[in-house]
């Protein structure tokens, strides 16, 4: 089955001095379907095709694999899961399949830190099962967004502890840990976080101290926080690049959506929120991102829909790193 999303984007057009390898892009098209072996073979195949196109890496989102139910892994689904993958030519990374609702993969809610770092602990288990380098989790929330400054101290120091005790487990099995920077979402905005600020972030990273846990920059929710926040993108980037393990790179107009309960429609309509695009297509200053130098040599997940400019998208970036590496 060929997905025809890549066909413009032929492998030997690798300019000199890019870094293909360090390019990826995200799977995860079959969450909220009922998933059967077949799906795993599938995305097996789409992968395939990814790596024939140019791209090095591809991250797996562990929401929609199935594979982690009441909090522990399906032995059936996660050997299906490995045998789907086996010898796959990409290097792989897994996205948490707890969001930090409020609900899910939350670790700043002293209260419930404890029982929700296992589900952490089975994604761990995955990304050590396929191979993946990298776990990304998203920087915790408080459950309510008038929880007052000590609550929050407190709930920092609550995820610093349970992380730096996941990195062990982590770095036992090859896997950094990147805690990505959060975007102003109603999902957030409703409750109190400190993952809008790179600067805290980092900080935040830089207080576990543990080789095993990095941050993960998130271009297009940095744009958006920077705008909400009123802090300088570009200066906030420099300034947490030391830091980071991980990037997502999509693009948006930095414009917060004014109506929360908008559909991803009308939200691209008027290019507000979170859009997802394809780099280029939105307002982000891309070309200033990337003459940021990361010392870490992070890889560079898109993370987008329009599903079908794959080929774009991956040009794009390519043009991006090529423009870094000859200045």
């Amino acid at each position: 089955m060929s997905h025809k999303v890549f066909a413009a984007s032929p492998s030997e057009s690798i300019p000199n001095g890019a870094a293909p390898n360090k390019i990826g892009l995200t799977v995860n098209p079959w969450a909220g379907k009922q998933l059967l072996k077949s799906d795993f073979e599938e995305m097996r195949e789409f992968l395939d095709e990814a790596a024939a196109a140019g791209f090095g890496y591809a991250e797996i989102g562990g929401c929609g694999l199935g594979v982690v139910i009441g909090g522990k892994v399906q032995r059936a689904r996660i050997d299906a899961l490995r045998a789907a993958l086996a010898g796959c030519p990409l290097q792989l990374t897994l996205h948490s399949s707890w969001h930090s609702s409020g609900r899910t993969g939350n670790l700043l809610d002293p209260a419930s830190a404890r029982a929700q770092s296992l589900g952490l602990l089975a994604d761990l288990e995955i990304a050590g099962a396929i191979g993946a380098e990298v776990l990304v989790y998203h920087a915790g929330v408080l459950p309510n967004r008038y929880s007052d400054g000590e609550e929050l101290t407190a709930g920092m120091a609550t995820e610093r502890t349970m992380l730096r005790d996941l990195a062990e487990e982590a770095g036992a099995r090859g896997v950094m840990i990147a805690v990505e920077n959060r975007a102003p979402t109603p999902a957030v905005l409703t409750r109190r976080s400190y993952g809008m600020r790179l600067d805290a972030v980092a900080e935040q990273v830089a207080l576990i101290d543990h080789p095993a846990v990095s941050m993960c920059l998130d271009i297009g929710h940095a744009f958006l926080a920077a705008s909400y926040l009123n802090f300088d993108f570009a200066a906030a980037i420099a300034q947490v690049a030391p830091a980071v393990g991980h990037i997502h790179l999509h693009d948006n107009f930095g414009r917060m959506a004014r109506r929360p309960e908008a559909g991803p429609y009308e939200l691209e309509l008027l290019g507000e929120g979170d859009l997802h695009l394809p780099p280029g297509w939105g307002s982000i200053p891309l070309t200033e991102v990337f003459s940021t130098a990361f010392p870490r040599d992070p890889a560079i997940i898109v993370e987008m829909g329009h599903a079908r400019h794959y080929a774009e998208a991956l040009a794009t970036t390519r043009a991006l790193l090529a423009v870094r590496n000859s200045s």
